[in-house]
C-alpha cells in the first residue's frame, strides 16, 4: 500500500485550489466554496492557516460587488505570500 504524502503534496494542492478559485471568477459563491477549502488548510512552514477568513470574505465581497480585478489582486497577493514559504533563500 502506498504511503500518504499529504505534507509533501500540500504545495500542489494549494496551487490547484488557487487556480480553481481564479477559474471560478466572477462567481462569488463558487469562489467562496473553494477559498473555504484553502482557509481550512494549515501551513506547517509558516505556522498558520493558508488563507485567513477575513481575506476570503474580502475577496468574495469584491466579487459580489463586481470588482473582479480587485478580488484577483488580493487572491494573487495571498498566493505569492504562500509560495514564498516554499522558495529557497536567495543567495546574494
Amino acid at each position: 500500500m502506498a504511503r500518504r504524502r499529504e505534507g509533501r503534496d500540500l504545495p500542489e494542492i494549494v496551487g490547484r485550489l488557487f487556480d480553481e478559485a481564479r477559474g471560478q471568477f466572477p462567481d462569488p459563491q463558487a469562489v467562496n466554496r473553494t477559498l473555504l477549502q484553502l482557509s481550512r488548510l494549515y501551513d506547517p512552514v509558516s505556522g498558520g492557516i493558508i488563507l485567513e477568513h477575513e481575506t476570503r470574505r474580502r475577496i468574495v465581497e469584491f466579487l459580489a460587488k463586481g470588482k473582479t480585478r480587485e478580488a484577483g489582486e488580493v487572491l494573487q497577493v495571498c498566493f505569492e505570500e504562500y509560495r514564498k514559504t516554499f522558495e529557497p533563500p536567495q543567495k546574494g
